[in-house]
């Protein structure tokens, strides 16, 4: 059997924050014990296909916005997967939660559960910045949520976005003082990304609402990893930041390509080697088609090439601390395909964006900024 991780996705939400560009809708149409026989089903199907020989260490329940499923339907589906795979020893098992959720009462049912892990959406904990991005918690209730997070689980991470309308680098200082000081084992910092097909977009085409420009943004982006660092946190990965021994587990495999099974519509699979798996982000779709003995249709399949495998495993382990393995790269893709990757990368350590640790390839300080420039001249 091979490590793996399983993702659930649960695509309801009260309401679209206005950037958010991840399949969800409302939680009025929420049928949640239809939902989890769907979920389940779609585990068993897998569990017996091209994913059988993975017997996943990880669980994360992600979304949407996980904190709205009642416990009850919750606790069918854990016991569900359990049940399936025979354990319920997860290594790592994190649920999404929104601050305005977020009760002592759900606390104790997610750790009875087994959930030994918390990632709670923050975003800011400027009123006003909250407000023109649609989130429907205010800073006050954000604090009092992390110190009830603390209370029951020993490892809280929490999400920040910088780049929000109205933002100015003092203000984002702050969030963040703010929040180390309630002392999270885990940060996650995302640019704000104006995504096509959002409400975002729409007010920003309209001339609606004021994005940072590329001046602004620099500052923003300069903040968080001198600060953090200050205060403990490793940045393990472009985005992340954790204590010592915090690092997110599931997220990691990910970027580490260790198979994954996910389930819902939208979610999406890996096999380890080279298969994709996507549900299409079609409720009624998966809804339907799940609930038939013989379930087809509901996901697209990808077969990777030499070339795109290649591709994913450069652009992927660039984002971590410990960066590319070379020796492993090599033995996956051959001596003269290392080469020509030797080749290119001579030029960006002498710029001082890579730089040689051992035989691992790792981006710079300075290269973090320019992650994407030194993807396009490796690939």
């Amino acid at each position: 059997m091979r490590n793996g991780g399983l993702y659930i996705h649960i695509p309801f939400c009260h309401n679209k924050c206005l950037y958010c560009d991840f399949y969800s809708g409302g939680v009025r149409i929420a049928d949640w014990e239809n939902y989890v026989k769907c979920m389940l089903n779609e585990l068993k199907i897998k569990k017996n296909g091209i994913y059988s020989d993975i017997d996943p260490s990880t669980l994360y329940i992600g979304g949407g916005t996980p904190s709205l499923m009642p416990m009850d339907y919750l606790s069918k589906l854990i016991q569900g997967i359990e049940k399936m795979y025979g354990h319920k020893d997860w290594k790592e098992f994190t649920i999404e939660i929104n601050p305005e959720d977020i009760t002592e009462e759900k606390c104790k049912g997610w750790k009875n559960l087994g959930v030994n892990r918390v990632s709670v959406g923050i975003q800011s904990l400027d009123d006003k910045e909250l407000k023109r991005i649609g989130r429907r918690h205010d800073a006050e209730s954000s604090i009092m949520a992390l110190k009830l997070m603390r209370k029951y689980f020993s490892n809280v991470s929490v999400d920040v976005i910088y780049g929000l309308p109205t933002q100015t680098p003092a203000s984002y200082l702050k969030t963040l003082e703010q929040l180390v000081a309630l002392e999270p084992q885990h940060i996650s910092v995302y640019s704000l990304t104006v995504e096509p097909g959002t409400a975002l977009h729409v007010l920003d085409q309209q001339g609606k609402i004021e994005i940072p420009d590329e001046e602004e943004w620099i500052k923003l982006n300069r903040i968080a990893p001198d600060f953090l660092r200050s205060k403990g946190y490793l940045r393990y990965e472009i985005s992340n930041y954790s204590l010592p021994g915090y690092e997110g587990r599931h997220n990691s495999s990910y970027w580490e390509g260790t198979p994954y099974i996910g389930l819902g519509p939208g979610a999406h699979s890996f096999n380890g080697y080279n298969v994709r798996e996507s549900n299409y982000p079609d409720l009624k779709r998966y809804m339907k088609l799940l609930q038939t003995d013989v379930p087809t249709g509901y996901f697209q399949k990808e077969i990777l090439n030499d070339e795109e495998l290649r591709e994913e495993m450069i652009m992927l382990s660039l984002r971590t601390s410990l960066g590319l393995d070379l020796l492993e790269f090599e033995k996956r893709f051959g001596i003269q395909k290392r080469n020509e990757l030797d080749k290119k990368a001579e030029k960006l350590i002498k710029q001082e964006l890579l730089q040689l640790n051992g035989n691992n390839l790792i981006v710079t300080e300075k290269g973090q900024n320019l992650l994407d420039l030194i993807n396009r001249s490796l690939i």
